[in-house]
């Protein structure tokens, strides 16, 4: 992060607008940027918290160890997501994190940022109300996963892939999905069968094009319009 900063997806999450170039350049400070490459561990499920991590860019998934000794994929995040709180409690971690494709992820020890937050209120503020966000989408996700049908949890989880300037700027989006029909499956809580089966339908209603794992949102309209329904 030091020096290229600008625009920095993490720093906007931790700050209010109105925060000091001071401010800034103390979260500059304390924050270490590493590149990491796809399948790296960040930490490990039950691993002692020490960390804390900001995503600024790439993609990051979360996965809980099942008694079989699968894997299963409760969260993935995107660039702005902070993660890794435990280490301000000094508690262990819930989860383990895999970096899912190159990723540029900036790492503070947990006791330097507990004392940032100590020593800066609006930069608690900051995090405290990204942390309301958390709670928020958490209380989304439950809902999502109670009421929604396969179609509308997978045009849920799709307009979660699009960035936020393709909305703004046309009505279809490409992108390579980072995951297996399984691995979505997992996420959702649906069969692998029932993840092909609603690409299809999708594919029918003129919604998406998808060969392997690249795909094209056609209509993004009409994609919120299935996820909402």
């Amino acid at each position: 992060m030091k020096g290229n900063c600008a625009g920095c997806p993490v720093l906007s999450n931790l700050l209010l607008p109105e925060a000091s170039s001071e401010q800034i350049s103390r979260l500059e400070c304390i924050f270490r940027p590493t590149r990491l490459h796809r399948n790296q561990v960040l930490f490990v499920e039950g691993g002692s918290a020490q960390h804390l991590f900001g995503l600024r860019s790439g993609l990051v998934k979360m996965v809980n160890l099942l008694e079989n000794g699968k894997e299963r994929i409760v969260r993935v995040l995107f660039p702005g997501a902070i993660f890794g709180f435990e280490a301000l409690a000094k508690a262990t971690y819930p989860v383990t994190a895999v970096v899912l494709q190159d990723s540029d992820i900036c790492i503070v020890p947990g006791d330097e940022f507990s004392a940032l937050l100590r020593s800066s209120a609006d930069v608690a503020l900051g995090v405290v109300q990204y942390l309301v966000g958390e709670v928020t989408r958490g209380r989304t996700q439950i809902a999502d996963m109670s009421f929604k049908d396969a179609r509308m949890r997978v045009a849920t989880f799709l307009l979660s892939l699009v960035p936020p300037d393709q909305f703004k700027s046309s009505g279809n989006a490409a992108l390579t999905l980072p995951f297996s029909s399984l691995e979505i499956g997992e996420m959702l809580e649906l069969s692998p069968e029932t993840v092909s089966r609603t690409w299809g339908a999708l594919r029918r209603d003129g919604v998406i094009e998808k060969h392997g794992r690249r795909l094209v949102i056609q209509n993004l309209e009409k994609l919120q319009d299935v996820a909402h329904r």
